[in-house]
């Protein structure tokens, strides 16, 4: 399950039972560290985390993989596993050696003024000359400054290998209050985890690169998933009771406690179609509906786009609404809707909703959805004799109120 956010961040607020940023000590002499903090996308917020470890004699390795590679031949090479001393985490040479998915960034560079800035320089290289445009997209007043201002851009990105220096960055950002009204664009995935002891899967959002974006960027937050499901997916009773059909499924995603994969629930939402909504809009609901309908025993899979809502949404103002006053002035001409939402402060809010809510299929799936070999046994989870690992907490046991 990979995810895009664009939105501002915040720490979340501390209470009693809840602490945004912690290091736990261990007597093994490891060091847990942990910062819980919100993406606000629009009308969604969303709690990310990232745990980073150490010991705390700085003793230890950084595990992680190497760069593919392409010989003579033109035949590719996957990476392989690279070990890194935890004292030289930050310096070592080999750092150019890791791959980029093994990376964690974070980059306060506006975006493209890198690029824009690379560009410039290999002009003036080749001897041509900058214009006054370009010197104006720059905010620089010469060509001399292009070297400068590249240093300074490169300088503003920051990576790293181990996720315990990628938290005491994130926290340095936030805390340092210069960025409290920038929006970030987010890109990560979520990790899962099984309690036998609770029966229930745990779901954690983690951030993997984060970079500034543009103040007039349009906010959201989306995810991809590949979902599978069977026969009795769709629920066709909440239609009409709730104004959408519930689709029920399953992803199948590593457990580390386990080593392996698990079946985690997963419920994604199709909105109906208005009852005064054209013939091209009822048609799309129906041909959404049909790619979850299975007729046997068998399991589908499908990738799809998902629309992550968590909060209250903006609601179009009807009719339905309006006051019976309300109504006889609409329908006389003395107020238009317009002026009904102008009173209202411009938007309607509904319910609190927190659903996956389908957008579109996803990339590689156009072809439409593949069979597969599961069965209804392979969608139960297994148990296990073994304990969860010192220090693990229930992460998720928080009450939104203490976000």
């Amino acid at each position: 399950m990979n995810f895009e956010m664009l939105g501002k961040i915040t720490m979340s607020k501390e209470t009693e039972k809840f602490k945004p940023y912690s290091e736990t000590k261990y007597e093994s002499g490891w060091v847990k560290r942990r910062i819980m903090f919100n993406a606000i996308c629009g009308d969604n917020r969303h709690l990310l985390t990232v745990d980073g470890g150490s010991f705390a004699d700085g003793h230890g390795d950084v595990y992680t993989f190497t760069k593919g590679s392409v010989d003579a031949n033109g035949n590719k090479a996957k990476g392989e596993s690279l070990k890194i001393p935890f004292k030289d985490r930050l310096t070592s040479p080999k750092l150019a050696e890791v791959a980029e998915f093994k990376k964690f960034v974070f980059d306060l560079e506006k975006p493209n003024r890198r690029y824009k800035l690379e560009k410039a320089a290999e002009k003036i290289k080749e001897g041509t000359s900058l214009t006054d445009e370009e010197f104006r997209e720059l905010g620089i007043e010469s060509e001399a400054d292009v070297k400068d201002e590249l240093e300074k851009s490169n300088k503003k990105k920051h990576e790293f290998i181990s996720e315990w220096d990628f938290v005491e960055f994130i926290k340095k950002v936030i805390d340092s209050g210069k960025y409290n009204d920038k929006k970030f664009f987010i890109r990560g995935n979520a990790n899962y985890s099984y309690s036998d002891k609770n029966q229930k899967v745990y779901e954690n959002y983690v951030p993997q690169r984060i970079y500034l974006a543009d103040d007039d960027a349009e906010e959201y937050s989306t995810a991809t998933i590949k979902m599978i499901y069977g026969a009795d997916a769709v629920d066709e009773m909440s239609a009409e009771e709730k104004g959408k059909y519930y689709v029920s499924g399953y992803m199948m995603e590593y457990d580390n406690n386990r080593k392996a994969n698990i079946p985690v629930p997963v419920v994604v939402t199709i909105p109906v179609a208005s009852t005064d909504a054209n013939d091209k809009d009822k048609k799309k609901v129906e041909a959404i509906k049909r790619k979850f309908i299975v007729e046997d025993d068998t399991f589908k899979k499908l990738g799809i786009e998902v629309n992550m809502l968590n909060g209250a949404q903006k609601v179009e103002i009807t009719e339905d609404m309006l006051t019976d006053e309300q109504k006889d002035d609409l329908e006389c001409g003395l107020i238009t809707l317009d002026d009904i939402r102008a009173d209202l402060g411009g938007n309607v809010y509904g319910d609190r909703v927190q659903e996956y809510q389908f957008a579109k299929i996803a990339r590689g799936f156009t072809k439409g959805r593949n069979d597969t070999v599961y069965t209804a046994d392979d969608m139960t989870i297994k148990p296990i004799e073994e304990a969860l690992p010192e220090g693990t907490d229930d992460l998720f046991d928080t009450d939104d109120d203490e976000i």
